[in-house]
């Protein structure tokens, strides 16, 4: 594995220069390979009357970009809005009956419950994985299953305190089961190495804007190759034989109608943010995954030392396998501080389930704690 120079990619992100960034599980500030990409499309739509930036075969290369960097196949990759939208396929891929049931967890981004409610008008239950203490161990989600249990949904990080489920061990259970697994994935894509295909879920949403470093407005999901052509819902294409004339419409057009998770699309794609979207990719590409994961490594659990010698309550789980990007402590009158923080000191932090947020990209460093940990005491004092 090649040895990055981290202070040479930090410069860039211009905006460090300014502010010590620490809420990339809110947006992430955006690298120069970004403002590049929205200048060559700008440029293309000037100069050749968009040839180029509204091109089908730039739509085909970015979804093979992002299969490879996210560890699945291009079949498997539709491009969505955001977590949401792909979630909100999810929550009506699967048709259920009255008696069956859902479960969730109360560790969820409110994003991941308001999809699948419309369920309860149908007799459908929906059940709840409790945590333990911030954690959500396998039996929190067996302990809520049956044989009438047919999906259960969960973030891989969460977004408070950001405990990692281990989504194979999940999937595992789930299989066992007979149920579906749906994951919000946003908080892990373009921090964790592990590829999609090896977390055992069906279905995984993930937002661009994050440390995946695209537009907001843009973002994909991910659906289990063997599970495609089992999606029945009114708002999306129905399955075409291979080799048949629509199934070739892909070669000519933005609008794929093959057996793939493209089905799960429709209408003219963000072409602005997928080329933004596959310039970041490479970025991270070059960068290595592997690397980004290491590298958050350190800085989290940095993070987690200084904290806890400084006195603060540490919420989020000491294991890596248990962590990613999150570090979330305890603090008086958290939401002031926040804005303190922000407007004297130029710390951006947040502010999730009453506790401070922290969160950290490869493009952080040691100093950016350090000048963190010496902006609260002199707020406390």
């Amino acid at each position: 594995m090649s040895k990055v120079d981290w202070s040479e990619l930090r410069e860039e992100f211009p905006a460090l220069s300014r502010w010590t960034y620490l809420d990339t599980a809110r947006k992430s500030v955006p690298p120069r390979c970004q403002e590049r990409a929205m200048q060559d499309y700008w440029r293309d739509i000037t100069e050749t009357a968009g040839a180029d930036a509204w091109s089908a075969v730039n739509v085909a290369e970015t979804r093979e970009v992002m299969a490879r960097l996210l560890g699945a196949k291009p079949s498997e990759i539709a491009f969505t809005k955001n977590t949401t939208e792909g979630l909100n396929i999810a929550a009506h891929a699967f048709d259920l009956r009255s008696g069956d049931n859902i479960v969730l967890t109360d560790m969820e981004h409110v994003a991941n419950v308001w999809v699948w409610k419309h369920w309860e008008a149908r007799g459908v239950e929906i059940r709840y994985a409790k945590n333990r203490g911030g954690r959500l161990p396998l039996e929190a989600f067996t302990e809520q299953m049956d044989n009438r249990t047919r999906v259960v949904s969960t973030a891989y990080i969460t977004y408070g305190n950001g405990y990692r489920v281990n989504l194979p061990e999940l999937g595992a259970a789930c299989r066992a089961q007979g149920a579906r697994l749906v994951v919000d994935g946003v908080q892990a894509a373009g921090v964790l190495a592990a590829p999609l295909h090896s977390l055992g879920a069906d279905l995984i949403a993930i937002g661009g804007h994050k440390n995946l470093f695209g537009l907001t407005g843009l973002g994909l999901l991910y659906c289990r190759e063997e599970l495609v052509d089992e999606i029945r819902t009114p708002f999306l294409k129905a399955p075409v034989a291979q080799g048949s004339v629509q199934a070739s419409a892909h070669l000519k057009s933005q609008f794929d109608y093959v057996r793939t998770a493209h089905r799960f699309e429709g209408g003219n794609p963000n072409f602005l943010g997928l080329r933004v979207l596959r310039d970041s990719a490479l970025f991270i590409e070059s960068v290595g995954l592997q690397n980004i994961e290491d590298r958050v490594r350190e800085l989290s659990t940095y993070c987690m030392v200084q904290l806890k010698a400084a006195g603060f309550p540490v919420l989020t789980p000491e294991p890596w396998a248990e962590r990613a990007q999150i570090v979330s402590f305890a603090a008086p009158e958290a939401g002031g501080l926040m804005d303190v923080l922000r407007e004297r000191h130029h710390v951006i932090v947040n502010v999730k389930d009453g506790a401070i947020r922290v969160s950290m990209g490869f493009f952080n460093n040691e100093a950016d704690i350090d000048r963190l940990l010496a902006a609260v005491r002199q707020v406390q004092t």
